[in-house]
């Protein structure tokens, strides 16, 4: 029986359970005592990630409580619909989710929550997404092309550029059911971002020449070239800091990865990603593709390869031992392993973590 078939058939268990468990009373994700009533005084935001929550946890403060659905460690396309995760969106005021196509498992969960104001168009839905450059737009739906996102890749909270966008979106979402308190929220927004471009660039250049300026040549793929040019008799690269410059020792390098999570973290950084362990997106590998990866890894001397820790460890594993390729597996968010309690430390770990294992 295919993986596939295999996670199909757990949404039906899943859903037959739900019907009969949803009057019970759980805890949520966060900890804390949910029982889908009121009960307490300021905005309840919940969220599809935890890469999601810590920036609406910056943002909003102690006016509200932020709630995550998946965990840190859990594979972001399948989360079962727990009546937990129901209940917790029955009481929220706020549903923070991609606004792609990543979360399918929230059509159930929404529906038995019963709260429409936190459906799609109402005012307490935030699509996180919104006004994100997306990459790896595709125009081919056929699921024989595995888990394929026609939108574009969903997994935009690994490029910190688009932490900005999803701040701003969130932001929006907190004027909408918070209108009193909006000049706070945006106050909050802009910290959040100048806290970004310092993460990213270093603040003396973030002073000299403004995190917008910097983000765009980013963007561009311009950015180490532009700080090949002088400034007052040195190289503008000499005052890089931040992010870029502590990941500098494998910008350039070719590396594999497991699955396309990590696309907007590899254009930022500019890592070239040459293969993936899985033939298509959501698909396990075969032997014969782990032996084409072998052959690639070979062929052009790949010295690593990146794994989101949730995935299945057999095939990197395998193909570890047979090049010397160095796996390196990794929470693909927030509270992921504990040292990562928020997007800011997420960051931190994975450039420390590929540094550590770079030749």
């Amino acid at each position: 029986m295919s993986h596939r078939v295999i996670k199909n058939l757990l949404v039906i268990v899943v859903g037959v359970m739900f019907l009969t468990q949803y009057a019970h009373s759980v805890s949520g994700n966060s900890g804390k005592l949910v029982t889908g009533e009121r009960d307490y005084a300021g905005i309840k935001i919940v969220c599809s990630f935890s890469q999601f929550a810590s920036i609406a946890e910056f943002i909003v403060q102690d006016k509200g409580e932020v709630h995550y659905i998946s965990q840190g460690d859990q594979d972001p396309h399948f989360v079962p619909p727990k009546p937990s995760f129901a209940m917790l969106l029955n009481g929220a005021d706020m549903w923070v989710t991609t606004g792609l196509d990543l979360e399918i498992w929230s059509t159930t969960l929404l529906d038995k929550a019963r709260n429409r104001q936190i459906l799609d168009g109402e005012i307490g839905f935030v699509s996180a997404s919104d006004g994100v450059r997306m990459l790896q737009v595709t125009e081919i739906v056929s699921r024989t092309e595995g888990d394929v996102h026609p939108m574009g890749n969903p997994h935009i909270h690994t490029g910190p550029l688009n932490w900005k966008v999803i701040a701003t979106n969130i932001a929006i979402g907190l004027n909408k059911i918070d209108p009193e308190n909006g000049n706070f929220y945006n106050q909050r927004r802009d910290e959040f971002i100048n806290k970004v471009d310092i993460a990213l660039f270093g603040e003396e250049l973030v002073d000299l020449l403004g995190g917008a300026a910097l983000s765009k040549l980013v963007e561009n793929n311009t950015i180490m070239k532009f700080l090949e040019g002088e400034y007052q008799g040195e190289k503008l690269k000499t005052k890089l800091g931040g992010w870029l410059k502590k990941a500098l020792p494998f910008r350039g390098k070719k590396i594999m990865a497991y699955h396309k999570s990590w696309a907007y973290f590899a254009e930022t950084f500019g890592l070239e990603i040459v293969g993936y362990i899985e033939p298509k997106p959501g698909i396990p590998p075969s032997a014969r593709h782990v032996q084409n990866m072998i052959k690639l890894i070979e062929d052009q001397n790949i010295s690593i390869m990146i794994v989101a820790s949730h995935f299945e460890r057999n095939s990197p594993r395998k193909i570890e031992e047979k090049t010397g390729v160095k796996a390196i597996f990794l929470p693909l968010a927030v509270h992921g392993v504990p040292e990562v309690t928020d997007t800011f430390k997420m960051i931190d770990y994975w450039i420390d973590a590929i540094n550590a294992n770079i030749k």
